[in-house]
């Protein structure tokens, strides 16, 4: 059997050995329980115990000796309900300490101005954190952007422009041509758009913010993202970006 269910609800070695001891069983004493569960009988009571307060197993007294046995396997329910429970009380100490830590990165001294960040997973962080740290008001610029990334990154961005509209932020994003007659593309109210001359090819695209450049190269083998974090370098991107928009397209 394919204990590894058992073990991500919470139960440890000893308590999946007991418990499937246990199933085979039926209801039994501890003699015939250390046995059939090779338990050592130093443990067998404190496996028990942990389990009957898990809610997978009871017991009953006849005469002064105590039987256990297994309860219905549909109470495992109950342990995913804890875990659960587990994951949203941990969430919500997380969002209380995470100012301190915040506080804590921004204020410490570091030597690098470069991060490489792996999988769609690293590009969405690029952006989330573009989000966390500009103000209403304040302007993200985008050049490049290729057809395999706006295929794959579809349903981020829409959900992220909604919540740039929110925010009261405002874009400026430069398509490559395939990847702009791609689809029907929407209007953006806090957006303007331009694409790229037809047979301009860009696997990388770059994303400029305050002072991060976040460059991205989506293949299919290769999806990675490279920030850095400088003024001068920020502000020399969004030179080669506004020599870009001249020779954009507006979308008619």
């Amino acid at each position: 059997m394919n204990t590894e269910i058992l073990r991500k609800l919470g139960l440890g070695s000893n308590e999946i050995r007991v418990y499937l001891a246990l199933l085979e069983t039926g209801q039994t004493t501890t003699g015939p329980l250390v046995k059939k569960s090779d338990i050592p009988s130093s443990k067998i009571y404190y496996t028990l115990s942990s389990l009957i307060e898990k809610g997978v197993v009871s017991h009953i007294l006849k005469g002064k000796i105590k039987w256990f046995r297994a309860n219905r396997p549909s109470v495992l329910r109950h342990l995913l309900d804890l875990k659960e429970q587990e994951l949203a009380n941990a969430r919500e100490e997380l969002e209380k300490f995470l100012p301190s830590l915040e506080s804590e990165f921004a204020s410490e001294k570091r030597d690098y101005n470069v991060e490489i960040l792996e999988g769609l997973r690293g590009i969405k962080s690029l952006y989330d954190h573009s989000f966390d740290i500009c103000q209403s008001g304040e302007t993200m610029y985008t050049m490049g952007y290729p057809l395999l990334a706006s295929q794959l990154l579809h349903a981020y961005f829409k959900d992220f422009h909604k919540r740039m509209t929110r925010r009261g932020l405002k874009a400026k994003i430069i398509y490559d041509y395939d990847t702009w007659f791609s689809k029907e593309r929407e209007l953006r109210s806090h957006a303007e758009q331009r694409y790229l001359p037809k047979g301009v090819h860009t696997p990388a695209f770059v994303h400029i913010f305050r002072d991060y450049i976040g460059i991205m190269v989506v293949t299919e083998k290769q999806k990675t993202c490279i920030v850095i974090k400088n003024k001068e370098v920020a502000d020399s991107y969004l030179q080669y970006f506004n020599l870009l928009w001249k020779l954009g397209k507006e979308p008619k």
